[in-house]
């Protein structure tokens, strides 16, 4: 199974903005606290990559076998702190306090116990025992294609929320961002191809 062609919907998107509404998803998830593009967050983001491919091994011609390896990144700040828009939320509250949960999609049919046995074989990969599987369905979501670095999507999200509002429609959970363009700490972000997808009611 080839995950990106089994659920391309999914990992499409617009360059101008649209209501979809997406199903129960499976991932290998890790998470993180803090600001993104700090060293921990490169570190899990690169551990990640390392660990799918050795769980992607351990199927490997079986009827199980399967390929993925797209990352994603779900953010929050907790409810305590206070509400966040979509078009602010980069910029309301301090980013220390920001939340988040790097993914890459897998078949349901990968268990926890798939996971974990992973991370007994290979003890050398960072974070190996913090890497779980997570489950989430977000439903109603309002999306569009984000081009370019990270650093624009400052003007990119106000564009999402004017959309959101002319339909009538509040964030209700995380910000989710899918990096159909892989990037590395240091690398040009120019050609950078990112989904913005916030969940809705």
């Amino acid at each position: 199974m080839d995950l990106t062609k089994e659920y391309s919907k999914y990992y499409t998107a617009s360059d101008f903005p649209e209501i979809i509404t997406t199903e129960n998803a499976h991932y290998l998830s890790i998470l993180g606290k803090g600001s993104p593009g700090t060293n921990i967050f490169y570190e899990k983001k690169s551990a990640i990559k390392e660990f799918i491919a050795k769980l992607q091994n351990q199927f490997e011609a079986t009827e199980k076998e399967f390929k993925s390896s797209i990352i994603e990144i779900f953010y929050w700040f907790d409810e305590k702190e206070g509400f966040v828009g979509i078009g602010n939320f980069y910029t309301t509250l301090s980013l220390d306090l920001l939340n988040y949960r790097i993914v890459i999609r897998i078949p349901e049919y990968i268990t926890q116990k798939d996971i974990e046995a992973t991370a007994k074989r290979f003890p050398s990969i960072p974070f190996a025992n913090e890497f779980e599987k997570y489950s989430y369905s977000a439903g109603k979501c309002v999306q569009l294609m984000h081009s370019g670095p990270f650093a624009d999507e400052l003007e990119t999200l106000p564009i999402l929320q004017k959309f959101a509002t002319d339909n009538g429609l509040v964030n209700k959970g995380m910000h989710h961002e899918i990096h159909i363009t892989h990037f590395e700490k240091g690398q040009s972000q120019t050609h950078l191809k990112t989904i913005l997808r916030d969940a809705v009611k």
